[in-house]
């Protein structure tokens, strides 16, 4: 969808310590070989829940958002966002996260986004649209998670390692940081059981989830192959870059920054370059080596990382892409003033 009048005035990030990824080898918690394949320098982790780490990095996009003019108030709406546990079984997280940030009394509902690793985006549209509705006049995105034990952020998922770490952006009409001029999604249900595998229905939680196991079944079964998945995985994520780009007036080769999740190198390559067939000119690929892949939160961390060290030159354009298991594809396309 193409927007017209949809700013990010305030974004917020924070991190866990940056500890060594040769830490992680020497005490045997990941392979020397698989380190050289992704190129993983470090991972952050927390001593913080995640939703601690959503209110730091809240805070710092609500007092930007205030440096730029925009306040939130009671009516702004409040999405938050998480892949991971957030500390307490049965818990309005999001309840709390607004209460910490916004006030004890809110004109609306607290509302928690359950995209897995599309958080960013799938929170940031559902903003977008709210906001072009004129149903309000501000909305805050909240993300935290951590990824510590007894989940293993080393092998969770292929090509990656999961970082700690929080995210936040407040989002208004008039004016701000960047400018939203597109938003697209798309969805491959035929990839679902990539994450669910031949896993059967409990009435409660039973360990932690063996993700790598859940796709070898989804496999075995036959109905379709490791080729196809990242033919399909690469259409999606073709068709979504090219919607938003046509949809914002943008030219690929024009992009500024390309975004993408925090994952290792060769997934970088292989899920988000090889299927758009181009070089981009920056990215945040490194920055990522350091970081991890910070679930939900990599999207809009990158924005904050961008505006914190003032990377983005007047007139900017930054394309923003998010996957997630589902099988989900976003992309969005972004201007700096």
């Amino acid at each position: 969808m193409r927007f017209d009048d949809i700013w990010i005035a305030g974004t917020g990030g924070t991190l866990g310590d940056l500890v060594p990824i040769e830490n992680a080898i020497a005490d045997g918690s990941y392979s020397a070989e698989v380190a050289q394949a992704t190129g993983m320098v470090s991972v952050a982790q927390s001593a913080q829940a995640g939703p601690e780490m959503a209110v730091v990095a809240g805070r710092a996009a609500i007092k930007e958002a205030a440096e730029n003019g925009v306040e939130i108030a009671p009516d702004t709406l409040h999405l938050h966002s998480h892949a991971n546990y957030q500390g307490i079984d049965m818990w309005p997280v999001a309840s709390w996260i607004a209460k910490e940030l916004i006030g004890p009394k809110l004109e609306g509902q607290p509302t928690v986004i359950s995209a897995a690793s599309n958080g960013s985006l799938t929170s940031l549209e559902l903003a977008a649209n709210t906001l072009m509705a004129g149903q309000r006049d501000t909305a805050l995105i909240t993300i935290g998670d951590r990824f510590a034990a007894p989940v293993d952020r080393w092998y969770l998922s292929p090509g990656m390692v999961f970082g700690d770490g929080g995210a936040a952006a407040v989002v208004t009409r008039g004016s701000g940081l960047l400018q939203l001029r597109s938003l697209v999604s798309e969805t491959d249900t035929a990839l679902e059981g990539l994450s669910r595998g031949d896993e059967p229905f409990t009435a409660a939680p039973v360990g932690q989830p063996d993700m790598r196991k859940r796709t070898r079944e989804f496999l075995a079964h036959g109905g379709l192959s490791l080729s196809d998945v990242r033919r399909r995985a690469g259409d999606g994520t073709a068709s979504v870059v090219t919607r938003a780009l046509a949809e914002a007036e943008v030219e690929l080769d024009d992009v500024d920054w390309f975004i993408t999740p925090f994952v290792g190198r060769s997934l970088f390559k292989d899920s988000f370059i090889r299927p758009l067939g181009f070089t981009p000119r920056n990215t945040l690929l490194e920055t990522g080596l350091t970081i991890g892949h910070l679930g939900p939160a990599d999207q809009i961390y990158a924005l904050s990382h961008l505006v914190a060290n003032d990377l983005l030159e007047p007139g900017a354009k930054v394309l923003l892409l998010g996957t997630a298991m589902g099988f989900t594809f976003s992309a969005a396309v972004l201007t700096a003033p």
